[in-house]
Order: structure tokens, then sequence, then C-alpha cells
């Protein structure tokens, strides 16, 4: 194992956005093909997120303005 550098400490932490979606979808607190997915400000695609769940083809998707975390709604058909 390397040394742990300041350039991995950038990339320490930042949670997976695929890893969020599967968690997400399998928690399904909706029913079936609707949940909420848990955000923070941190997260590096939160600025981008809407536009990566449509990228793989959610829809109904609600971001709300989120100051230190929030919960984003989504559907995918069934």
């Amino acid at each position: 194992m390397g040394r742990f550098t300041a350039t991995d400490a950038q990339h320490h932490g930042h949670r997976d956005l695929d890893q969020c979606i599967r968690d997400a979808v399998a928690d399904r607190s909706y029913g079936q093909g609707a949940t909420s997915m848990r955000v923070y400000h941190d997260d590096p695609w939160l600025w981008s997120l809407e536009q990566e769940l449509e990228d793989r083809g959610f829809k109904n998707i609600r971001v709300p303005s989120i100051t230190i975390k929030g919960d984003v709604y989504f559907e995918w058909d069934e």
C-alpha cells in the first residue's frame, strides 16, 4: 500500500453516486417503482444529480433546494 497523499484526501470519503442510487432503489421507500435518496450539500455530484438521474432513465425527479441535506425523489418503470 502506497502513501496517503493530499490528492487521496480530496477524494477520500466521497460517496459514490451509483452506490447511492442502488441503495435507494433497493429501499423503495415509496413502493414499487419509486424511492427517495438522501443527499448532502458536499456530495460532489449534487449539482448535476437531476441530469445524472435523467441520463440513467429515471423520471419524475424532484430535487429540493439543499442547504445541508435533503431527499431526492425519483421513479422508474417497473
